[in-house]
């Protein structure tokens, strides 16, 4: 018998976790939180499949920007046996090595994670549909 209670906490604090790996720009301790078999569906790209896969998008992302920062806010976790999911808002704020301007994305995201047989969730999926914040107008 598991604990609702106790697994949302764990689930609150792998996203916790994941989000310093995000800010560190440790590609090994995000895919340590990532299933083998996790497919990620990110906004305007095609669909990242497999853990290997997650961290060639991070070799060829993170190079790019000095500073990489993701915030998440959970508005629910619901547990279904060993799988669960976790829905909120997410923003990104990069910061462009060249010196461009930040860039700032937001958007809403579910994350759908899976227990380990030691009790410890992973990512399994993963869909966001974050835009720029202030796109520009649509022209007449």
């Amino acid at each position: 018998m598991t604990d609702p209670a106790a697994d949302r906490q764990a689930i609150r604090q792998l996203t916790e976790d994941w989000l310093a790996a995000v800010r560190a720009k440790d590609i090994d301790r995000l895919t340590a939180m990532v299933a083998e078999d996790a497919v990620f569906l990110p906004a305007a790209l095609p669909p990242v499949r497999g853990k290997q896969a997650v961290a060639a998008l991070y070799r060829q992302f993170f190079p790019q920007f000095r500073r990489v920062e993701q915030t998440v806010s959970i508005e629910e976790i619901e547990i279904a046996g060993d799988w669960a999911f976790s829905w909120g808002f997410e923003t990104f704020v990069v910061q462009p090595h060249d010196g461009g301007p930040e860039i700032r994305r937001q958007g809403k995201a579910i994350s759908i994670l899976r227990r380990q047989p030691d009790g410890s969730w992973l990512f399994a999926r993963g869909i966001n549909n974050t835009a720029p914040e202030n796109p520009p107008a649509p022209k007449p």
